[in-house]
């Protein structure tokens, strides 16, 4: 009988271990659609309210890339709500199946489902990298341009210039003293 106890206490000791990882796992998969949320909504708003501040659009280059950092944050937080949504179904639907004591449906679906959350957490986080490092290389790339191409002095006054017709040179600017009209002798 010391063996059967034996056996017991190590069984129960394997199911503590199981609860206390799913426990772990589950905090884990919570804390993930949190950081996806907080990350992706924050990007998206501190970029888009703080966009003139970062880059000056009028001199801004590949708008394009700023647009699909948008567009993927957004589409993360979409993802990332329908994966909620359907956790939530997905749950209620494996708690009926219980209730009917259908068992076999359950080992069937949940798997089944869990594959379908796990499709939207792996999109979400795919979109989530997408616009993180769009934002990063558009902005990367407008700093680059800006320091590469400086803007003039907005103080200094630009000479006009007065161009020859055919060869395309300006003439340079007379002497602002004009000699007298009375030349001496």
């Amino acid at each position: 009988m010391g063996k059967k106890k034996d056996e017991e206490r190590i069984e129960n000791e394997w199911l503590e271990f199981s609860k206390s990882v799913y426990e772990i796992k589950s905090k884990s998969q919570d804390d993930f659609e949190k950081y996806i949320n907080l990350i992706a909504s924050g990007g998206l708003g501190l970029t888009i309210a703080f966009f003139d501040k970062i880059v000056q659009i009028d001199i801004a280059i590949h708008l394009w890339i700023i647009v699909l950092g948008w567009f993927s944050l957004a589409f993360t937080l979409l993802v990332n709500l329908l994966s909620h949504f359907n956790s939530v179904k997905y749950s209620e639907l494996t708690i009926s199946e219980i209730n009917n004591k259908d068992y076999d449906a359950v080992f069937i679906n949940v798997e089944r489902r869990n594959k379908k959350i796990n499709r939207f957490n792996i999109t979400s986080l795919v979109s989530l990298i997408t616009g993180v490092l769009s934002i990063i290389l558009f902005v990367t790339i407008n700093i680059y341009n800006m320091n590469n191409n400086p803007k003039p002095n907005p103080n200094q006054q630009p000479k006009p210039a007065t161009e020859e017709k055919n060869r395309g040179r300006t003439t340079p600017q007379p002497p602002q003293v004009r000699p007298s009209t009375n030349p001496k002798k």
